[in-house]
């Protein structure tokens, strides 16, 4: 089967054709007698007529403040990281400071207590 050969077939195969007089009938005849056709644009959609895009919006609304909070939250926790990790560099620096004060003491009351024992050999 040539490439020519099927262009034909689907050509053939979808070109239009006219409907039948008593399908036209037929089709005429269901909408005119279709109840929900006689209702309400709104009540025929299930309440969505106009009011489909202010739901959107306010879907969309509440979408953009969820994902709002749950930013801000996770921007609080990443503040409460840093101020936390800033608490524990200054308890470090303290610690360092006062274990060199405390290095520095002990050597002075060292230096004290020998030079006092020397001047009092018998003590």
């Amino acid at each position: 089967m040539s490439q020519d050969d099927l262009e034909f077939q689907l050509r053939a195969a979808l070109r239009p054709i006219a409907p039948s007089a008593s399908f036209e009938k037929k089709l005429i005849a269901c909408v005119t007698n279709d109840p929900r056709r006689a209702q309400p644009m709104a009540k025929r959609l299930g309440g969505a007529g106009w009011h489909s895009r202010t739901r959107w919006l306010s879907l969309a609304a509440a979408a953009c403040l969820l994902v709002g909070v749950g930013l801000q939250g996770r921007m609080q926790l990443r503040r409460e990281r840093e101020n936390g990790l800033e608490a524990r560099r200054q308890v470090v620096e303290a610690l360092r400071v006062t274990s060199q004060k405390l290095d520095l003491a002990y050597e002075i009351v060292k230096s004290q207590s020998s030079s006092f024992a020397d001047d009092n050999p018998g003590a």
